[in-house]
C-alpha cells in the first residue's frame, strides 16, 4: 500500500486503518492523521501493514484468543490460562472473550444428518433418558442449539454427536459398545475440551459420554470420564467458590441448567462406584444448604421462579421434582459408600441410622399417586449396597447383629419385587428405552442370593427367573444388562447352583 504523505491533500482518505486504531481495535476514519490518534497526540501511522507496535505499554490491549489461532501482529493469551492464572481480569473491560475457532471437521457434521434427522433423535432423547436423567434444558436445546448454525459452533455439534451416540443403540453382532461412532465422540471430545471452547455444552457432552460408558458397562472409562467431569465443571465456575465466578448466568433458566449438571455429576459420581465402595468421588459431598433441582415440568417449560427453589435439608414433600427427589436419594448413597468402606462400618449405629433414613425416604416414595420408578429402584440399590458387606459377616451391633438386619432387608426387598417391581411395572416389564440403569444393582444382588435357593423355592425361582428375563429385554438396548447375566453365570459357575 502506498505510505500516506504529509504533503498530500489534508482530505484524502486512507485505504486501511492505521496501525494504532488495528492495534488498539479502534474504528479508524482513515483521515490524516486519523480522530482517534489526534484525539490522544499519538503517532498516526499508516505505513506497515504488517505487526504492530503499541505507541506505549499502557495503551496496549491484549485480546484472549483460541490456542491454536495464529494472530502474530497481536498479544494473546489463550482462555483457559486466564481463567487459572488471574480470572480478575477477565472482569475488566480491556478483554475481548473470543470465542474459539475450532474448525468442525467435516464427517462431524455428516455423522448427525441433516435437520429432521437430528430433530428425531432429540426427540428420543428427551421422551427417554431426559425423563429420568433431566440436566439439558430442553428450552434451550431447541432455541440455541437446535438450529443450522450450529454447524461453526463446535461444542454444541459435540453436544449433538454426545446425544447422537447415547441415543443409537450399539450393533447386536457383535455386541461391542466400543463403536466407531463412540470412539469419535470421544476423540473429538477430547479436541474441543482442550481448546479455549470452555462452555456448558462441552461439559453436557462430557456427562452424555459418561453416562453412555456407565449403561454399557465400559470401565475404568466410565469412572474416568466422572472424574474430568466434576474437574471441568470446576474449570467452568460450577459449584465453586463465588470469587471465581467469571460471569454471572443471564436467566434463571441458565442457573437452573448449571445446577442441574452438577447434580448430575453427583448422581454419577456416587452410582459409578455402588459395586465397588472405597474409591474417593470426585465431587464433595452436598451440603443441607446447597439448592435442590426446581420442578422438572416448569425448568422444560422455562417458566422458573427464584422462589421455588428449597434446600437439601428441606424435609420431603410431594411436591418435590422427580430429579429433586433423585438428587437426595443419590447424597444417602454417597454416605452409604463411605459408610461401609471403613473397616469400622459394621460397628456403630450409623448402619441403623442410614437404614431408616433410605426406608423412610422408601415408604415416601411409594406413598404417592404416581411413583418415580427410577428414584424407587436407586433407593433399593442403596439399601443392598448398605447391607452386601454384612451378609455372611459375624460383625454386631447393638442387640441385634448385622448380618440380620442385613438378610431381614433383602427379604423386605423380595417381598417388594412382586408387589412393586412386577405389580407395578418398577422394574420387571419396562421398556428398555426409558429405563435406567439405576435398578440393576439391586436386582443383580437379590438374584444371585435367591440362586441357591430356586431350586427347594417357587419364589425364589420366580423371582429369579423374573429378574433374569428382565436383564435380558434390557441388554438389548443397554450393554450393562447382559454383564450383569454374564456374572451370574460366574456365580452359578463357581457356586454350582
Amino acid at each position: 500500500m502506498p505510505t500516506p504523505d504529509s504533503d498530500n491533500d489534508p482530505t484524502t482518505q486512507a485505504r486501511l486503518a492505521c496501525n494504532s486504531c488495528r492495534m488498539r481495535k479502534r474504528k479508524c476514519d482513515k483521515a490524516l492523521p486519523c480522530s482517534q490518534c489526534a484525539k490522544r497526540s499519538l503517532s498516526c501511522d499508516y505505513s506497515r501493514p504488517g505487526p504492530l507496535t503499541p505507541a506505549s505499554e499502557s495503551d496496549r490491549v491484549w485480546y484472549i484468543r483460541p490456542v491454536d489461532e495464529e494472530e502474530p501482529d497481536i498479544q494473546s493469551i489463550d482462555l483457559p490460562t486466564v481463567l487459572f492464572l488471574d480470572p480478575t481480569l477477565l472482569q475488566h473491560g480491556q478483554v475481548d472473550m473470543s470465542r474459539a475457532a475450532l474448525p468442525v471437521p467435516a464427517h462431524m457434521l455428516h455423522l448427525l444428518g441433516n435437520m429432521d434427522e437430528m430433530h428425531l433423535m432429540a426427540s428420543s432423547y428427551f421422551e427417554n433418558i431426559h425423563t429420568w436423567m433431566p440436566f439439558i434444558s430442553k428450552k434451550r436445546f431447541y432455541g440455541s442449539h437446535l438450529r443450522p448454525s450450529f454447524q461453526t459452533q463446535p461444542d454444541v455439534v459435540l453436544l449433538l454427536l454426545s446425544l447422537r451416540l447415547i441415543t443409537t443403540p450399539p450393533p447386536p453382532r457383535p455386541r461391542n459398545p466400543r463403536t466407531p461412532l463412540y470412539h469419535v465422540v470421544k476423540h473429538f471430545h477430547l479436541d474441543v475440551e482442550s481448546s479455549s471452547a470452555i462452555s456448558t455444552p462441552v461439559l453436557q457432552a462430557g456427562i452424555l459420554l459418561a453416562l453412555y460408558e456407565i449403561l454399557h458397562a465400559i470401565y475404568p472409562a466410565a469412572f474416568q470420564s466422572i472424574g474430568a467431569c466434576a474437574r471441568y465443571a470446576h474449570a467452568l465456575g460450577i459449584n465453586v467458590s463465588k470469587s471465581l465466578n467469571t460471569r454471572k448466568p443471564l436467566a434463571l433458566v441458565e442457573v437452573e441448567e448449571r445446577r442441574r449438571v452438577w447434580w448430575a455429576i453427583v448422581i454419577l459420581d456416587r452410582f459409578v462406584s455402588i459395586g465397588c465402595p472405597g474409591r474417593p468421588f470426585a465431587t464433595a459431598d452436598p451440603g443441607l444448604d446447597d439448592l435442590l433441582p426446581a420442578d422438572d415440568t416448569a425448568w422444560d417449560q422455562g417458566v422458573l421462579s427464584s422462589e421455588e427453589y428449597i434446600a437439601l435439608s428441606s424435609p420431603m414433600t410431594i411436591h418435590m421434582s422427580k430429579f429433586a427427589l433423585l438428587c437426595q436419594a443419590a447424597r444417602l448413597l454417597g454416605q452409604v459408600l463411605h459408610h461401609v468402606s471403613v473397616d469400622s462400618g459394621m460397628d456403630d449405629g450409623v448402619c441403623i441410622q442410614l437404614e431408616r433414613t433410605l426406608q423412610s425416604m422408601l415408604a415416601a416414595a411409594l406413598n404417592v399417586d404416581s411413583p418415580d420408578n427410577d428414584q424407587i429402584s436407586f433407593i433399593y440399590s442403596a439399601l443392598i449396597a448398605l447391607h452386601i458387606p454384612a451378609l455372611g459377616s459375624n460383625a454386631h451391633v447393638g442387640n441385634i447383629s448385622a448380618p440380620q438386619r442385613a438378610n431381614a432387608a433383602v427379604q423386605y426387598i423380595t417381598e417388594r419385587i412382586s408387589a412393586n417391581m412386577i405389580e407395578r411395572q418398577c422394574l420387571v416389564g419396562r421398556n428398555p428405552e426409558d429405563m435406567s440403569p439405576w435398578g440393576l444393582y439391586f436386582a443383580y444382588h437379590i438374584c444371585r442370593l435367591h440362586m441357591p435357593s430356586r431350586r427347594t423355592s417357587s419364589t425364589s425361582a420366580e423371582i429369579v427367573k423374573s429378574l433374569r428375563d428382565t436383564f435380558v429385554t434390557m441388554d438389548v438396548r443397554w450393554s450393562v444388562a447382559g454383564v450383569y447375566l454374564e456374572l451370574l453365570e460366574a456365580q452359578e459357575a463357581i457356586g454350582n447352583y
